[in-house]
């Protein structure tokens, strides 16, 4: 398969759903700014009232605007658009935070156009995306890091009441990038991408057993598209640290084509399972106390290593005994944000449950193994990549505590429907006490 192939396309496919991919280019060339304003007429022309009404939004934050925004918005007005510059500022905690708050201070100060431009990375791709959808407006996306796979997705991940969803949004008409400028990325943010595409084997084995256990949808061919990719950026780690040319568009793609799968699928499960969970729960509490947290590929590389840890103990068991765990929504991990998780806490009750149920049918737990074995990798493997690539691979890396990111692995379960290997432990008895260890042999 080649993915490149998939843009633009609406096409039947074996899983039983009819897949579309609205991307319609994306551009990787130095040259990919001056490109930009030819790309923008030739997709949003169906908004254009007349040629001289060209008005678009550009969205960026005050380091992306400096490093690309300014170029884009230069480009865009020599060609002859009405450009209005919108800068998301920074929060309290640090850098800019995807939610309700900030998506409707965005609306405020928003004058009529014909579509948006997003540049930038992962919040500010989810903000525009978020507002384009509901604007029923197109943009484009100017990528400056090779840092999260949301670009090509249409899925967003914001916080709403405080609480981290993920929400339907549409996607980019063209995603463009500078390769020097995503090879000169900070390296932090070149790491939380790496962190992010290691996380695909514990998605796709997440999502598999959702199919499984609850007769889900579930697709061989985005299933496929990710394992293909796997090889460009596992095969020399150490090239993303030591920023090389190749490994940074093997990344690059990766995390793009990791996005068209979501939007294929209709759903996260691709690309986000138990490992996510961890991440977004150390950021929903972070927000919630006012305290920083770092980038989520990063914190995901660790969420990775633990369930992957997970993943090995359960199948390790031969004959294991399957039983429902309840708990109340845990008030003092969650404080203001428990009225919240309460809401999809009761739902996984009633999942875990039913689980179970399908667990303790006869047959089924070798089925489960013999399937999900394969597609997962080895905790250490993990590991060994992240420390290789310079990502984040020991919990002191993220600026946690021990003691928070346990309790992080201990509660995410709580805070979405989502099945996940967090939950199987706890049917088979490994969680809670397996956290600790793991903690322990892997990420001290």
């Amino acid at each position: 398969m080649n993915p490149a192939d998939l843009f633009g396309t609406t096409f039947a496919c074996e899983c039983g759903k009819t897949h579309s991919v609205p991307i319609q280019a994306v551009v990787y060339s130095e040259t990919a700014v001056q490109q930009l304003p030819a790309i923008l007429d030739r997709h949003f022309a169906e908004q254009r009232i007349y040629p001289a009404h060209s008005r678009i939004a550009l969205v960026a934050d005050e380091r992306t605007c400096a490093v690309a925004g300014r170029d884009c918005e230069s480009a865009l007005k020599l060609a002859g658009w009405t450009v209005q510059t919108l800068i998301v500022p920074d929060s309290p905690h640090g850098s800019p935070a995807c939610d309700d708050i900030t998506r409707d201070s965005l609306r405020l100060r928003l004058l009529p156009c014909d579509g948006f431009l997003a540049v930038g990375s992962g919040t500010v791709s989810d903000l525009v995306k978020w507002i384009a959808c509901d604007a029923k407006l197109p943009y484009a996306m100017v990528a400056t890091a090779a840092s999260m796979n949301g670009y090509a997705s249409n899925n967003i991940a914001p916080a709403i009441r405080g609480v981290k969803r993920v929400i339907n949004g549409t996607v980019p008409r063209a995603i463009l990038a500078v390769p020097s400028m995503i090879s000169q990325a900070p390296v932090e943010l070149t790491a939380a991408g790496f962190g992010d595409v290691l996380a695909k084997p514990v998605s796709m084995a997440d999502w598999k057993l959702n199919q499984m256990l609850f007769d889900e949808y579930y697709c061989p061919l985005c299933a496929q598209l990710i394992r293909e990719l796997e090889p460009g950026y596992l095969a020399h780690p150490e090239a993303i640290r030591a920023r090389e040319p190749e490994a940074i568009a093997a990344l690059f793609q990766a995390l793009i084509y990791s996005g068209v799968s979501m939007t294929m699928a209709g759903t996260s499960f691709p690309a986000s399972g138990g490992e996510h969970l961890i991440s977004h729960a150390l950021d929903m509490t972070a927000m919630a106390r006012g305290l920083k947290h770092d980038y989520h590929g990063r914190q995901v590389g660790l969420g990775t290593i633990f369930t992957c840890a997970l993943y090995e103990r359960i199948f390790a068991l031969e004959s294991p005994t399957f039983r429902t765990v309840t708990e109340p929504t845990d008030t003092a991990f969650w404080t203001s944000l428990a009225d919240v998780v309460e809401e999809e806490h009761i739902l996984k009750r009633q999942k875990a449950e039913r689980a179970v149920q399908e667990l303790n049918r006869p047959g089924m737990w070798d089925q489960v193994r013999a399937t999900l074995a394969p597609t997962l990798r080895k905790a250490a493997e993990i590991k060994q990549c992240l420390r290789a690539a310079g990502a984040a691979h020991r919990i002191e890396d993220i600026g946690c505590t021990r003691e928070h990111f346990l309790a992080a692995a201990l509660h995410c379960h709580q805070m979405r429907e989502r099945y996940t290997v967090i939950d199987l432990a706890r049917a088979v008895g490994i969680m809670p006490k397996a956290a600790d260890e793991i903690i322990e042999e892997y990420l001290v």
